[in-house]
């Protein structure tokens, strides 16, 4: 069995609150496997420091992800927008990153294009009864976003990802990992399990979205963020994928 661990799991056994066998134990103990992908190194490219501090950081991040992953590293192929199994050491896996000319600064920018009074004025538009809908399972979650399909201009949940992918320029390389970013933009901005809003959160949102859309080819995703683990109990039932969400604990 395969599993795919959020960051702040990985962050918890950097700084020894956890280790993976206790998280084998907790969940099962069939896990032989665990993997991290590009959203982790993204993830550590945030990192605040003097230079040096960043240097030692990064190396104990880098140090981490192997010795929890064995290098075991889940790789997007742009162009066949398929997900690989591969061996590759997260140091260059980071070097990649930070050479994409299409930097993190530009998805900040991109993300938080809607103010919060504007998702607020949304949200009270929508009606729904967000105590509710936070105690949902996945079906009725958008079973009820769909019965508002007049406010979304008569599309459904899905409707309205495809139809918000169809209009980008140049969308031919966009595929399930844009859907997965579109679909935990939109349980947000209607309540359903919303990020406390800070400076940071539509960008680590986006980044939650990436480790559920990478966890998608794994067994199990384990997250202790309670929202992301909602967030992606829907997108899995959206899309059809099994993969189970739990805590570090086992708790779903």
């Amino acid at each position: 069995m395969h599993a795919y661990l959020d960051n702040n799991i990985l962050i918890d056994i950097e700084q020894n609150n956890i280790s993976k066998e206790t998280i084998i134990n907790n969940i099962d103990v069939n896990i032989n496997r665990f993997f991290y992908s590009s959203a982790h190194l993204q993830e550590a490219h945030e990192i605040k420091g003097s230079t040096e501090e960043i240097k030692e950081r990064l190396k104990k991040r880098f140090n981490t992800i192997t010795e929890t992953t064995d290098n075991n590293y889940l790789f997007h192929e742009l162009k066949t927008k398929i997900v690989h199994k591969q061996i590759q050491i997260p140091s260059v896996v980071y070097q990649t990153i930070t050479e994409v000319k299409f930097g993190q600064s530009t998805m900040k920018g991109m993300v938080n294009n809607v103010s919060e009074e504007q998702k607020a004025l949304f949200r009270s538009q929508l009606n729904l009864d967000i105590t509710k809908l936070n105690n949902y399972n996945p079906v009725e979650v958008v079973e009820q976003i769909n019965e508002k399909k007049d406010v979304f201009g008569g599309f459904s949940l899905l409707d309205l990802i495809d139809h918000a992918i169809a209009q980008f320029p140049n969308n031919e390389d966009f595929g399930l990992h844009n859907k997965f970013a579109g679909v935990f933009e939109l349980l947000d901005l209607v309540g359903y399990w919303k990020d406390k809003y800070n400076e940071k959160s539509n960008y680590a949102r986006l980044w939650d979205s990436n480790h559920a859309y990478y966890a998608s080819s794994c067994d199990y995703f384990v997250s202790d963020d309670r929202r992301t683990r909602n967030k992606a109990n829907v997108a899995f039932h959206l899309f059809n994928i099994n993969t189970k969400v739990v805590s570090s604990r086992g708790e779903k």
